[in-house]
């Protein structure tokens, strides 16, 4: 996964019950768009020891509901956060005012940088 200032970071949520093991990844409940501003990038650099896991608050995030089942929760309370566990791996966590939750599978997440090499020759 390719990370870059400014740039949109979309995660597929699923809703978190018995059938979660049986799901398509292909076709999510949710949809959950964050902004890479620079503190948050900052924060997904880390990469936490083998027995911990840093967990990041998103303040500010976009719903789109994929499945039209769930459609009424972006209109509803709900709050979310990233977890970085060692990899790093990277995944999401919405809950929801009526405690329905959602996840995002682990993704590997190596950030990389365009440092602007290629631009100096």
């Amino acid at each position: 996964m390719e990370l870059e200032q400014d740039s949109n970071l979309t995660l597929p949520l699923f809703v978190f019950d018995e059938t979660l093991s049986d799901r398509d990844l292909e076709k999510p409940d949710l949809l959950l768009t964050i902004v890479l501003d620079d503190e948050l990038l900052t924060q997904l650099c880390q990469n936490p020891s083998a027995d911990s896991s840093i967990a990041i608050t998103i303040n500010s995030y976009q719903l789109e509901a994929v499945d039209q089942t769930f459609a009424e929760i972006i209109d509803t309370d709900h709050d979310a956060q990233l977890t970085l566990t060692h990899g790093p791996l990277l995944s999401a966590v919405l809950n929801t005012q009526k405690e329905t939750t959602f996840v995002s599978p682990q993704m590997d997440m190596m950030p990389t940088f365009d440092l602007g090499d290629e631009d100096e020759e």
